[in-house]
């Protein structure tokens, strides 16, 4: 099964181990098992003993966390999760998996590139595309219709979003 980019730990909450996870928008309620992976190592997976909201964040506790120092030490570590168990994300959200190696074309079928990244911006959430104009940035707004069935992304870009 493939990983999933969940969220990354940002801070630690409270006292009792738990981490505080921006950027997974209540996926990390569905699972019994998390994968946690600072920048450069390999993955830990742990089990889930509580997911819930707190605020802007979501507050995970994980087996083997049990202070706020453990807690701590996995600021900055990405939280993964498989694929196969989150379903969907919802009407108009999207896993990132299931965006990356999309292709991108304009409505007219001009190519764009490839979806390579997601930057998380707090408000909406940017898709970096690379292809024969470089590397270009564009919003998932209104404008931008992702085909999950179809494969591919289409773009209706408003004057200036492609030019370099």
């Amino acid at each position: 099964m493939a990983a999933v980019r969940l969220g990354k730990v940002v801070r630690a909450l409270g006292l009792e181990g738990h981490l505080g996870v921006a950027g997974s928008e209540g996926a990390l309620e569905k699972l019994e098992r998390v994968t946690l992976r600072r920048p450069g190592e390999a993955g830990v997976e742990r089990k889930v003993m509580e997911a819930r909201p707190q605020g802007r964040l979501w507050a995970l506790r994980v087996e083997g966390v049990a202070d706020r120092t453990a807690a701590e030490a996995w600021v900055g570590a990405e939280v993964l999760g498989e694929r196969g168990e989150l379903g969907e994300a919802g009407e108009g959200r999207y896993w990132w998996a299931d965006l990356e190696g999309l292709p991108v074309t304009t409505v007219s079928g001009e190519p764009v590139g490839t979806v390579t990244g997601l930057l998380e911006t707090g408000a909406v959430d940017v898709l970096v595309v690379k292809g024969e104009r470089g590397e270009v940035l564009i919003p998932l707004a209104p404008y931008v219709e992702v085909d999950l069935e179809g494969r591919r992304v289409v773009v209706d870009p408003p004057e200036g979003l492609l030019e370099r």
